[in-house]
């Protein structure tokens, strides 16, 4: 009788035992596709910034590139306001050389 309580405790055991190791079987499964699934989104997040990383460096090389031409083409526009400033007095001196010149023949 006493062999037999003690084959019933344990065969509850052994049971209770199986269900709980059920359980931890099943939350491991789940936590393994959680691990999956993180780690496929931690992968798509490192390729996303990869690629901003790219553009930005793209960016700031066409940036340059544009800040080096408009650079050049202002350079050129001062150059050309000179010229045409020094035309400009030129002409206004040589106006101002006819009309004084225009006022002696008057007198």
């Amino acid at each position: 009788m006493m062999s037999s309580l003690v084959n019933i405790v344990l065969f509850l055991a052994l049971v209770i035992t199986s269900v709980c190791v059920l359980g931890m079987y099943r939350k491991l499964k789940r936590l393994d596709a959680y691990h999956s699934e993180y780690k496929r989104i931690f992968d798509q997040t490192a390729e996303a910034l990869g690629s901003a990383g790219a553009a930005l460096r793209a960016f700031t090389t066409d940036g340059r590139d544009v800040l080096d031409a408009l650079g050049t083409k202002i350079d050129e526009a001062k150059v050309l306001l000179s010229e045409l400033q020094t035309v400009t007095r030129a002409r206004d001196a040589g106006h101002g050389q006819m009309a004084l010149s225009h006022r002696r023949e008057e007198t």
